[in-house]
């Protein structure tokens, strides 16, 4: 007796490099272990200028221009990232804020494939 496979779910919107964003599209942002951890770290670096901006009482500008500084240094130095030592923001896994490689794998035709939506000319 044979073995019988899925077919891939190339085809479906839920379907993005191999991966399943089905329950990323169900409920966004629930799950925090699939988001990017360059971004997650630039958030934290963010709050903390505007802390201290705050604490100083600097102006928009010199906030700006230390914000500029501190993410070409971040950009700079290779960050802890989850997968192909891509960096923000030329990553190939980055899907909005979500980390692909953080996914779990496509297992091909299931009961939530959806077709993709074609545009029509």
């Amino acid at each position: 007796m044979s073995n019988i496979s899925r077919l891939p779910g190339v085809g479906c919107k839920f379907y993005i490099q191999g991966k399943c964003i089905y329950e990323e599209f169900l409920n966004p942002g629930y799950y925090n272990s699939w988001r990017c951890s360059v971004l997650l770290n630039l958030e934290k670096e963010y709050d903390k200028l505007l802390r201290q901006a705050e604490s100083f009482r600097l102006d928009e500008k010199v906030v700006s221009d230390l914000w500029r500084v501190r993410v070409s240094a971040s950009n700079a130095s290779p960050e802890a990232c989850q997968g192909r030592g891509g960096s923000y923001p030329d990553c190939t896994a980055l899907h909005g804020d979500i980390c692909l490689l953080a996914l779990p794998e496509c297992d091909g035709v299931c009961s939530h494939y959806s077709p993709e939506e074609r545009e029509e000319s």
